[in-house]
């Protein structure tokens, strides 16, 4: 716990921080700014005004307006780019810690290489936890503020931000304690992740035969056993999109129409195709129940993963000569 005081502290200091903890800010900031009225609805404070006839306050498009942007500010900003930042602190953390005049003093004062180590990686994920807390924090308000709704159950998505930033974490602390080599360690895990994130697509879009990509998906599936090999692989992997479906669910920030219609509601204006006025056209988009065996499942592979990857870090971290 020390360890993972102390390293919290060191990573706060850094000027990455204060630029993650800013840009939260901000992200709130530029949702709290929206605005619905009797007219239409604005943006930038009143900056910006955008008359309408069906974005109103009190009108169904207003919570999904509200809902939907506040659902893409979580994913983006709070399980998305917010954790890539993080590791661009956290990368260094392990190499020099490692350094021959750090490990001379860190070291022999622990009471194992395990400590160490995984003070380390706890330190770093309560580091991302911190502007997690603020974005999510300064969400939960705006929606309060802006449509007296308080939906407590927004706080869900801080769990699973440091989940899904634990298995980078961990992959960080792993890979330097192997290279000793912060670039290193960052490059190699910001492509565990984008892979991860290739692989998990692909092992899903051939489940979806009766799109119109099914022949293609099915030529791929029947060919070879390449599908179930590769469904195999992301089966083991983290279930990063499982767990960013499941925190879109167990959030239940959605209204009675779907985001995207607003979207395109913006788009098409006033057009009519045939005798449909597709302005019209509504989509009830009500919260599917949480799957808990699916859910689960991807928290426990996820978490197994994240455990094996320290497991190994320790293990190559007691066998280096320091």
């Amino acid at each position: 716990m020390t360890i993972a005081r102390d390293t919290l502290a060191l990573l706060c200091r850094r000027r990455l921080f204060w630029l993650n903890v800013w840009l939260s800010v901000a992200v709130v900031l530029a949702v709290a700014s929206l605005k619905c009225e009797a007219g239409g609805w604005s943006a930038g404070f009143g900056l910006f005004e955008f008359p309408s006839s069906f974005l109103t306050h009190g009108s169904p498009w207003e919570a999904t307006l509200f809902y939907g942007v506040v659902n893409r500010a979580l994913n983006w900003w709070v399980t998305g780019a917010a954790p890539l930042l993080a590791l661009f602190s956290l990368a260094s953390v392990v190499p020099k810690s490692l350094q021959d005049g750090q490990a001379a003093l860190l070291f022999p004062k622990s009471p194992s290489r395990a400590a160490v180590l995984l003070g380390r990686f706890a330190g770093g994920v309560a580091f991302l936890a911190v502007p997690a807390v603020i974005c999510t924090v300064g969400l939960f308000l705006t929606l309060g503020w802006r449509m007296e709704v308080w939906p407590v159950r927004i706080f869900l998505t801080i769990p699973f931000a440091v989940l899904s930033f634990a298995v980078l974490a961990s992959v960080t602390v792993m890979l330097g304690v192997l290279t000793r080599s912060a670039s290193a360690a960052l490059v190699v895990t910001l492509i565990f992740a984008g892979s991860v994130a290739v692989l998990q697509d692909a092992a899903a879009r051939p489940a979806a035969a009766d799109t119109d990509e099914g022949e293609l998906s099915g030529m791929v599936r029947h060919a070879s056993g390449g599908i179930t090999a590769l469904q195999s692989l992301a089966w083991v992997l983290p279930r990063t999109q499982e767990l960013s479906d499941g925190m879109d669910r167990a959030t239940g920030l959605h209204g009675t129409r779907r985001f995207r219609d607003l979207v395109r509601r913006f788009r098409i204006g006033n057009v009519k195709v045939g005798n449909t006025d597709v302005l019209e056209q509504v989509t009830d988009d009500s919260a599917q129940p949480v799957s808990g065996p699916k859910l689960g499942e991807a928290v426990l592979v996820t978490s197994g993963f994240t455990a094996a990857v320290l497991v190994m870090g320790v293990t190559l971290l007691n066998r280096r000569d320091l």
